[in-house]
């Protein structure tokens, strides 16, 4: 009976599915080492292509041309590159070695520039990278155990990165690469986002299952929702009036007032057998939510009108980083 109950619900959403136009999402599936590019006129995943192992985090330039994708650990491995594609044609047109610096993960590009700025988090470090001359450019050190993302106010002047091992947040100076302050967070902070005016820094704890939110003038904590779930990804709705955040264990995002930090909608994905949701991605027009299912290997893409899912995109195993993009990923 749960199987065509779920076979029912895929043919209801191919059937009503929205269509976002000839843009590409760009998926990165971490548990095979490549990355997916979907077609998001039709909902097909046009091209497949290797990169390094274990691509977490992905991001998109600037003009939208070009997506980089970070190389992290697994057993057995630690990276040391970050792969660069074009979305176009889909094809990797370049590999940037980053050594020493060891196990990429949050990256960021930093404003309209050519650099990048990455958490390696097994060596402890932030770095930043140019990408046209593929050199590092320099790094600054966290001195702090599981550097693991970050997220950058709207003038890209600051970075915020969680360390999951020592319970903190550190605070760096994007320009000059120096390490300003390192914070107390909850019990194992990993999500963050800045919100669209800058004023606020919301920081997911996975153990202690609650969100800081933090005054970025003053850096004191200002609130804290006790969430009762792993919060694993934390985004906010263009708009700055929702947030989004992914219940990994849950099967399900939660959306909040972004004002009075009240649950407004609970959006099971289970139902469309859509399960670990690992990562988060608003449209910039804010009319969709694009979640990656890293245990089923899908995409799920939620109307923010109604927040309801609308369809479900097939990509590799363990779909995790997100990118989208104007350019149209040719056949």
């Amino acid at each position: 009976m749960r199987l065509l109950i779920s076979y029912s619900l895929a043919l209801l959403l191919l059937c009503t599915g929205s269509v976002v136009g000839a843009n590409t999402l760009i998926v990165g599936n971490k548990y095979e080492g490549t990355v997916s590019f979907i077609d998001l006129e039709n909902g097909e995943e046009i091209k497949r292509q290797e990169t390094g192992g274990s691509p977490h985090e992905l991001i998109l330039s600037p003009d939208k041309s070009k997506v980089v994708v970070v190389s992290y650990l697994e057993d057995g491995y630690v990276g040391e590159e970050l792969n660069v594609f074009d979305v176009q044609t889909g094809k990797r047109t370049k590999v940037i070695d980053i050594s020493p610096h060891m196990g990429p993960h949050g990256i960021m590009w930093l404003g309209d520039s050519e650099n990048l700025i990455v958490t390696t988090e097994e060596t402890h470090d932030v770095i930043k990278v140019n990408v046209v001359s593929g050199k590092v450019l320099s790094s600054v050190s966290t001195d702090q155990i599981g550097s693991h993302l970050l997220a950058l106010s709207p003038d890209n002047k600051t970075a915020y990165v969680t360390s999951r091992g020592s319970d903190t947040f550190s605070v760096i100076d994007t320009e000059n690469m120096k390490l300003k302050s390192t914070l107390p967070a909850g019990d194992g902070p990993e999500a963050v986002w800045v919100s669209p005016d800058g004023k606020e820094l919301w920081i997911g704890n996975n153990r202690s299952k609650n969100i800081f939110i933090y005054d970025t003038d003053t850096m004191k904590k200002i609130d804290t929702i006790d969430v009762g779930y792993l919060p694993i990804r934390i985004q906010f709705h263009p708009n700055g009036e929702q947030v989004a955040v992914a219940d990994l264990q849950g099967n399900r995002v939660v959306i909040y007032d972004a004002a009075t930090r009240k649950e407004l909608k609970s959006i099971d994905l289970q139902a469309a057998a859509a399960r670990e949701p690992a990562s988060l991605l608003f449209s910039p027009d804010g009319k969709f939510l694009f979640v990656g299912s890293q245990r089923d290997g899908k995409v799920v893409e939620i109307d923010t009108g109604e927040w309801s899912i609308k369809r479900i995109f097939r990509a590799g195993q363990g779909s995790d980083g997100l990118g989208w993009s104007p350019v149209k990923v040719q056949p």
